[in-house]
């Protein structure tokens, strides 16, 4: 009996060792495949259970076959926090499907690899990979899953939807199995392939470039794989080159260098430390350098995100992408959503859509696409393109056709032999070129568009330049120091779009009336101009006309019902009458100079279901017209006694009335305002009214006034109050805050009566700021206290208070952690007046 133990021991050792190392992705060839089914065989039969390790070895030997190769060592701590996240919502019954995507290269695969292997340590799971075939079919992924899982008779049916029935079958009668589809490219129904994921038995796992897949998969769960950060690249690009002992200090930072193209992606790092290895030389590490710059060296990650520029499948969305690294390459980061899709819009590739609001979806809709794919980091407040990505966007365009040659130091513009009768687009922003002279006249009738935007050295062009370019289309000169146009501008009758933001210097343009076809004209910035050129009135085609930040006052008279196709006005004022002009008008930004006029615009705003505006009543232009806001329609009234909400866009008695979808109201130097609206006009009449910016109001005693309408709400979020020395005691009371439970910022400042923010009512002690995020206060000499009693602030997190020398503690009840513990104080030692000895109790 001890021998049958001991060989029993020493059979079941041997069996492990075999399995665990199977399970650690060790391929063996098939004869030790064999002898680990020969070792089953024994051990069943001297346990008397016939079967249960044969099936466990079976198991794995199929998916020995299958799951991946040895995995490499994760770098950073943030790629393995993404595995043990993976782990984790595995691990959870509500979550069935799980989605991992990033860009290409960027580590997904690596990542699912090490997820494989640590679910191996559960015995009492199945786990099945499969790669995704790059040309997807329901059946070709039927036939992947049926070699993974071991059901060898699928081959034999050829209907979809039988095997689909066999999947469903085979998968369904195991207890807890994990599917993991590696590849995803495209959507598709799991009942259409056989997969169970609704019974619970079963979980997917898929890995995509694409959010969209992640989001038509439904997924509950959307894993992003993020960029390594400098640390990590330059760690995994040491640990791969396998340099024996320190690089040279002038090798390290060419090696550095190097990074900053590869930055984070790790296929990338991994491929050119590889290509480096055993490389010594300086000059070699320069001349690799110098290749990559000039996209002179072959890249099988190139070829990765290819496959991503070529799943984005639609054309449009295609070269609206090749569009973007084109016009705006490395100052992609700083440029903004909307002029990302103005961009989209001036070169005509959103197509004929008669609208801004319909060619703004569009755009917005094209974006969210690149995104999707992982191509473009469309955040909130940035855009982030990977050089990489850059340089095989740029590596795809037709040499021949386009002349890309934007930041690259030029100080003269290219010579006329570069400039072929081929060329259809030529980009030399952000050079230093300082003159265009005499002599130099291309003859590309091809050209469409021609970019010299951001030359803030060059001042001049000679007329030559433009005079054999008949079939420009949009002509971008921004940001450059010219100081006039030249005659020859005059003849470009094709031209749709001429850019001149930001031409600081600029005096003078010639006759446009030959510019039938133009339909945006960007003079915004062009500080030193001071009149318009002739021929406006013949631009009937016009639909955008930007003229905010020059000494333009106004169009000369008659010109603004010539333009009967205007979208988009920026102007600083308008005369009265001139509104009726106004019936395609979707974006107007002006200031109107009484409240007769004003209330006759605000009326037309109203009629033509205008998108964006900024009006401005009394206000002499500048800050108060241009000054930075949020939201779409904003409304800015200058001295004026009173206002009051619209009901029927008529005016009396002296009234500037607000237009029903106003989003943003600020007031400046109304001295004789007593208060600014009513509850009713909140809760009713300006339903979509979220901010209230009121500066210097001398008589200013209150906000809101009137009775408390019950159990109506207000969109409110932002309440800013500064210079406004009158205002009572209190700024709001406990019981408005019922009605205002969505305001998440509050700014007081220089106001001398203030004493508290908050006051009570009777019989309250306690309230709830559900949603205030941000708390600041300035500058409040009488300011003792935030609230009357306690106050709950569930979602604040910062707080600035600034020369409040009587405010001695701040009553408030911060959240609690998970621990059940208070969460940490949102002061900063910067934001107190530690004079004022403030504290949080």
């Amino acid at each position: 009996m001890n021998k049958l133990k001991s060989k029993w021991r020493t059979i079941e050792e041997e069996y492990w060792s075999v399995v665990r190392a199977i399970r650690e992705g060790i391929s063996f060839p098939a004869e030790k495949l064999a002898e680990l089914e020969e070792l089953s065989k024994e051990v069943e039969e001297i346990l008397l259970v016939p079967g249960r390790f044969r099936q466990e070895a079976t198991a794995l030997v199929r998916c020995s076959k299958s799951s991946p190769s040895v995995t490499i060592e994760l770098v950073g701590k943030e790629t393995r926090r993404k595995v043990n996240e993976i782990l984790s919502y595995l691990m959870q019954d509500s979550v069935s499907i799980i989605g991992v995507y990033g860009m290409g290269g960027v580590g997904k695969t690596a990542i699912l690899r090490h997820v494989y292997n640590g679910l191996h340590e559960d015995l009492a799971l199945d786990v099945f990979w499969v790669a995704v075939p790059r040309e997807f079919s329901v059946y070709a992924l039927q036939e992947e899953i049926a070699d993974a899982i071991g059901l060898d008779n699928l081959s034999n049916e050829k209907d979809v939807k039988r095997r689909a029935g066999l999947l469903y079958g085979h998968l369904n009668v195991k207890n807890r199995s994990i599917l993991i589809l590696d590849g995803l490219w495209m959507h598709f129904e799991v009942k259409d392939v056989g997969i169970p994921v609704e019974t619970g038995k079963l979980k997917l796992v898929v890995t995509t470039r694409s959010l969209d897949v992640c989001r038509m998969m439904q997924c509950q769960k959307q894993i992003k794989i993020g960029l390594l950060d400098m640390e990590d690249s330059w760690r995994l690009f040491s640990k791969t080159l396998c340099f024996a002992g320190e690089l040279p200090w002038e090798v390290e930072q060419i090696a550095r260098s190097l990074l900053q193209r590869y930055y984070g992606l790790p296929l990338g790092i991994i491929e050119i430390a590889t290509r480096l290895r055993g490389v010594e030389k300086v000059h070699e590490w320069r001349g690799m350098l110098g290749k990559l710059e000039d996209s002179r060296m072959e890249l099988d990650v190139y070829k990765r995100l290819q496959l991503s520029y070529l799943n984005l499948g639609n054309a449009q969305v295609q070269q609206c992408f090749l569009h973007l690294i084109l016009c705006f390459g490395e100052v992609l980061s700083g440029t903004n959503r909307e002029d990302l899709i103005e961009s989209f819009v001036d070169e005509g590739l959103l197509g004929e859509i008669a609208t801004r609001q319909g060619l703004h979806d569009r755009g917005n809709a094209i974006l969210d696409k690149i995104r999707g794919a992982c191509l473009l980091d469309l955040e909130e407040e940035y855009q982030y393109l990977h050089p990489l990505t850059r340089d095989m966007a740029l590596d795809m365009v037709t040499r021949t056709t386009h002349m890309v040659k934007a930041c690259m130091g030029l100080k003269e513009i290219p010579e006329e032999a570069l400039w072929t009768d081929r060329l259809e687009k030529v980009f030399l922003r952000g050079n230093q070129i300082e003159e265009i002279p005499n002599g130099i006249s291309p003859n590309c009738p091809k050209l469409t568009r021609l970019s010299l935007n951001d030359n803030v050295m060059l001042g001049a062009i000679h007329e030559s330049f433009f005079r054999h370019l008949n079939g420009l289309t949009v002509l971008d000169l921004g940001n450059t120091g010219i100081t006039e146009l030249p005659e020859s501008i005059s003849q470009l009758e094709t031209l749709e779009v001429l850019l001149l933001r930001r031409c600081w210097a600029l005096r003078f343009i010639p006759y446009v009336g030959k510019l039938g076809s133009i339909r945006k004209l960007d003079l915004q910035g062009c500080e030193s101009l001071e009149e318009l050129p002739e021929g406006m009135e013949m631009l009937v085609n016009l639909r955008y006309l930007a003229l905010d930040g020059t000494k333009v006052e106004t169009l000369s008279e008659g010109v603004l019902g010539k333009l009967v196709n205007l979208q988009y006005l920026a102007i600083k004022k308008l005369r009265a009458g001139e509104e009726v002009h106004l019936t395609k008008m979707e974006a107007l930004y002006c200031s109107i100079p009484n409240v007769e006029t004003f209330n006759a615009y605000v009326g037309s705003l109203e009629r033509n279901s205008c998108r964006w505006y900024r009006v401005a009543m009394g206000a002499p232009g500048g800050l108060l017209l241009w000054g930075m806001n949020e939201t779409e329609r904003s409304i800015v009234i200058d001295s004026c006694d009173h206002i009051a909400a619209s009901v029927d866009g008529t005016s009396g008695d002296g009234c500037a009335l607000l237009p029903e979808s106003v989003q943003s109201l600020e007031l400046f130097r109304c001295h004789k305002m007593k208060k600014v609206m009513e509850w009713e006009w909140l809760t009713t009449l300006l339903p979509n009214l979220e901010q209230i910016i009121i500066y210097s109001c001398e008589e200013l005693e209150e906000i809101i006034r009137g009775p408390l309408p019950s159990g109506a709400t207000c969109r409110l979020t932002f309440l800013g109050v500064d210079g406004c020395n009158n205002m009572k005691r209190v700024l709001l009371t406990q019981d408005m805050w019922l009605h205002l439970p969505f305001l998440q910022e509050i700014s007081v400042k220089d106001c001398k009566g203030i004493e508290v923010i908050i006051g009570t009512v009777a019989k309250t002690t306690h309230c709830s700021f559900p949603k205030l995020m941000y708390l600041g206060l300035q500058n409040l000499p009488e300011l003792k206290s935030i609230c009357d009693g306690t106050t709950s602030c569930d979602s604040l997190e910062w707080i600035s208070i600034d020369n409040c020398p009587k405010l001695k503690s701040i009553p408030l009840q911060l959240p609690l952690l998970d621990s059940g513990l208070p969460s940490p104080s949102p002061f900063s030692s910067r934001d107190l007046d530690k004079s004022a000895g403030v504290g949080v109790t």
